[in-house]
């Protein structure tokens, strides 16, 4: 049984349509079945394509959360110079040598955290994903408030050995 389909062509399809048939002597709706039987056939459209279509799919989310962390960590590392170069006073030219010192100690547990979280699932970009996940979605628009009013700011510095992101030793 054939079943009725309404079609809309280009007028300049709908004559050449017309022009080949009337060539080939067949009807318009024999011409456009075989077009479509061809364009719809498996070898027109192998397994493998869908496969490459699934893959395109993965890779675009991939890139998508790889956009996100980087924008998470771009604002983290905004927001902690913000933060340091606000509250530091300048150290005294003698006590140069004791803050590298005490620095580098710091960066030593700030790498060994860093490694300790990649070894584990509980990574900040995770953590973050999570709050933006459960929290509703925020716009700029509230421009009146100035940075300085951040409670995270007004806090003051952590005592040392503590983390802010996690809040422990």
């Amino acid at each position: 049984m054939r079943q009725r389909h309404a079609l809309y062509l280009s007028e300049a399809v709908t004559q050449q349509l017309q022009v080949t048939a009337a060539a080939h002597h067949v009807s318009k709706s024999q011409i456009l079945e075989a077009a479509l039987e061809q364009y719809l056939s498996p070898t027109n459209n192998p397994p493998a394509f869908e496969g490459q279509n699934l893959h395109q799919e993965s890779n675009t989310r991939s890139l998508r959360r790889l956009e996100r962390d980087l924008a998470i960590a771009s604002e983290l590392l905004a927001t902690f110079m913000r933060y340091f170069l606000t509250i530091t006073p300048p150290l005294p030219e003698a006590e140069h040598a004791a803050a590298r010192a005490l620095g580098q100690l710091r960066l030593d547990a700030v790498i060994q955290d860093v490694a300790r979280r990649l070894r584990t699932d509980r990574s900040l970009m995770a953590r973050v994903a999570a709050v933006l996940a459960d929290s509703p979605s925020e716009t700029d628009t509230d421009t009146s408030k100035p940075d300085s009013d951040n409670a995270s700011s007004a806090a003051g510095p952590d005592p040392p050995g503590t983390s802010a992101a996690d809040g422990r030793t």
